[in-house]
């Protein structure tokens, strides 16, 4: 097993991190996913646990982003959360492009996602710490997310 693959941390939902913890050990930038890891595949909503968490987040002095490899939708939540659409996940060029100067300091950037191929491997790439949710709902999603699935269960990638 590639240990590379490997995340730092598996959790079954955003709501189980520690975040207090992770604030208190440096980490101030955290990249989310968004669908299957804070909200259900192709939602226009983010849950209010999830905003309360990103309010406390930014509370606390560190930057929040969504990083998604969805296209761009109109969001009905209300957040000043930046969202990256189409974000070419693993590959880290259009992140960088986009919001680099918060990701210089590697030991306080945190990602966070439930797929291993593209968020956990995205994560790697930046030398980020990575968190490993479980997904929120499998039963509609595309064909390609489900075969990249089945190879984590393959590989035993956790």
């Amino acid at each position: 097993r590639d240990e590379f693959l490997k995340p730092d941390l598996n959790v079954k939902s955003v709501s189980d991190i520690d975040f207090e913890k992770l604030l208190k050990i440096g980490k101030r930038v955290f990249l989310f996913d968004f669908d299957n890891t804070i909200g259900v595949w192709k939602s226009q909503v983010i849950p209010e646990n999830i905003l309360n968490i990103f309010e406390y987040l930014k509370s606390n002095g560190a930057q929040v982003f969504i990083i998604t490899n969805g296209k761009r939708r109109d969001m009905h939540s209300k957040t000043d959360v930046r969202i990256i659409w189409r974000s070419l996940k693993p590959l880290t060029f259009k992140v960088k492009k986009n919001i680099g100067n918060h990701l210089e300091d590697k030991s306080k950037v945190v990602v966070i996602g439930d797929q291993i191929f593209t968020d956990i491997l995205f994560g790697k790439l930046l030398k980020a710490y990575t968190i490993k949710v479980e997904p929120i709902d499998t039963s509609k999603e595309f064909i390609s997310t489900k075969f990249l699935r089945m190879i984590e269960k393959v590989f035993n990638l956790k």
